[in-house]
């Protein structure tokens, strides 16, 4: 299982990736939705499973990308270290 955590912002989104102990980055991601959508397609599997910091944008970006993984979940940034940058 693969855990991927997203620091959200207003305009774009920071991707890393954590799977058996190495953190790897995605990338930026556009806060549009047809960037979040062609994020999930190309770097998201449905093992997958997504921390998404709690923003006022958070429950656009899990509808988003829930369809593409096992699971997403909202998480306050300062009680995750990987996104808490």
């Amino acid at each position: 299982m693969r855990i991927v955590g997203m620091d959200i912002h207003r305009v774009a989104a920071e991707a890393v990736a954590l799977l058996d102990g190495n953190l790897v980055k995605l990338g930026r991601i556009p806060m549009l939705r047809e960037s979040l959508e062609e994020f999930a397609k190309k770097e998201l599997t449905q093992d997958d499973h997504v921390v998404v910091e709690a923003t006022g944008n958070a429950a656009a970006v899990v509808e988003v990308l829930a369809p593409h993984v096992d699971r997403v979940i909202i998480a306050n940034p300062k009680q995750v270290r990987l996104i808490a940058c």
